[in-house]
This record gives structure tokens, C-alpha cells and sequence, in this order.
């Protein structure tokens, strides 16, 4: 197994995810996919993530542009009417680890949404231990993503559970953590596994500054790089926000 095709060993990963329609339905800045990977692929961006279904269409493309393909394997249920977003209240794989390497994947990825109820944790845990068996048996790299989604937290007490979940998923064989950029002891932390860490991006946000300074200094810590969606393809000016998260990813020279 390696994760050298997701994870640059001699740079940080800029990944711009386009799977976010699986779940979400038809997003504004991803009503062309087909069009939007050919920016990315101009843009020199390292890879994405996808659906089985945009995988089939597009993951050639991806192969010929040079980037990446990690595969979202798992189904979050949040209403019974398409494009509405209420609660997740079930989760379930829709692709196998078979499937996705029959497909050329890089890696498979799953996420673990906390907050929600022991049901969804419960299936959300069985979910990413028979995945973690399957990924070891077809030799491909799994991402597991520990997301807080219940009631707001405070800064400490969300980073705590961060900390908590991520463990979790490398107990049960992540090899590669995709997490919310945390401050610096939690990450610290996290970082001590030594399972290669990578920023999410996470909600449209109307200045994402603040989101970019702490990639910056994660990055700066050890991550090993970003997969942000819709601040990038939800901006304004996509290739302002391209530009922005390759100078937060950018080594820092001391003055």
C-alpha cells in the first residue's frame, strides 16, 4: 500500500473535493463537474474526491491530469427529499472497496459524524471497521474524517472530541486522518500518531481567512496538506482562492 499518490512526499496536498453532490444534491459550483475538474486539473491541483458515479465519468480524466482520486464510499441520510438538509439519521455504504479499485481509486474514504445519536455512531463505527478490513485486503488507503455534527461547542471541548474521534479511527486503520484545522495542542496531539493529517475545509465561508492562517500553521506543524470544496468552488473568484490555499500551504522561512 502507498498513500504517495494522494499525499506528495516532497510537498502539502492541495485536494479540492468534488463528491459533495452524492449527499448534497445539486450545489451551485458544482453544476458542471466535467467542467470544473478541467480547471482544477489547469490549475495543477493534486487530486479529488468522488462519487462511484463521477468516478466512472471522470476518474480517467483525473488519471490524465495527474491528480489523485480518493473514493467516498458511504451515504449520509439527511431527509427523505433529495437536496434537503436536515438530520443525518442513517448511514450506509453505497460503493465497496472492490468497486472503488475496479474504478482506479487512490484511496476510499469514509466519514464519522459524531453528535448524532448512538444509532448513527454505532453504524458510522461498524461502518469504517468492515471498510478498514476490506481496504487492507484490496490494498488501498482508507481516509477516515471525525466530524463533530451535534450542538455547537465551545473551541476546547470541540478540538477535545476531535482529538477523541480521530484516535478512534486510528485504532480501527485510518491512514490518512481528514479533520477540522484544530488549535495547536490539540493537533499537536493528533500529529503524535504519526498518521498523516490533512485540513478539511468544510462549510462556504464568506472570508476565510482565518480558516487559511490555521492551515498555515498546521501545515507548519506536520499536516500534510488540505481538501477544501466549497470555499474554493463556492468563492467568488475560484482561482484568488486556489492561489490563497497554495500560500497557506507554503513552508514558512523564518525572517
Amino acid at each position: 500500500m502507498t498513500i504517495s499518490r494522494v499525499l506528495p512526499p516532497d510537498r502539502a496536498a492541495l485536494i479540492i473535493p468534488m463528491d459533495h453532490g452524492l449527499t448534497m444534491g445539486n450545489l451551485p459550483g458544482l453544476e458542471h463537474p466535467a467542467g470544473l475538474l478541467e480547471r482544477l486539473i489547469a490549475a495543477g491541483v493534486d487530486g479529488t474526491l468522488l462519487s462511484p458515479g463521477l468516478a466512472g465519468r471522470l476518474g480517467a480524466r483525473c488519471r490524465e491530469g495527474g491528480m489523485s482520486v480518493t473514493l467516498t464510499l458511504d451515504y449520509q441520510l439527511w431527509s427523505d427529499r433529495a437536496g434537503t438538509l436536515e438530520h443525518i439519521s442513517d448511514v450506509f455504504p453505497v460503493c465497496s472497496v472492490a468497486r472503488a479499485r475496479d474504478l482506479g481509486a487512490d484511496a476510499v474514504k469514509l466519514l464519522m459524524p459524531y453528535g448524532l445519536g448512538t444509532k448513527v455512531t454505532r453504524e458510522v463505527l461498524s461502518l469504517a471497521a468492515s471498510v478498514a478490513e476490506d481496504a487492507r485486503t484490496h490494498d488501498l488507503p482508507l481516509v477516515l474524517e471525525p466530524l463533530w455534527m451535534g450542538p455547537a461547542l465551545g473551541a476546547d471541548e470541540h478540538d477535545e472530541v476531535i482529538v477523541h474521534g480521530s484516535r478512534v479511527a486510528v485504532e480501527l486503520g485510518a491512514d490518512i486522518l481528514k479533520i477540522p484545522a484544530l488549535g495547536t495542542g490539540a493537533l499537536r496531539e493528533v500529529l503524535r500518531w504519526g498518521v498523516p493529517t490533512v485540513f478539511l475545509g468544510g462549510a462556504r465561508q464568506d472570508d476565510p481567512a482565518a480558516l487559511f492562517a490555521r492551515i498555515r500553521e498546521g501545515i507548519g506543524l506536520g499536516a500534510r496538506g488540505v481538501v477544501v470544496g466549497r470555499n474554493v468552488w463556492q468563492s467568488p473568484d475560484m482561482d484568488q482562492a486556489i492561489a490563497a490555499l497554495r500560500g497557506a500551504l507554503q513552508p514558512q522561512v523564518p525572517g
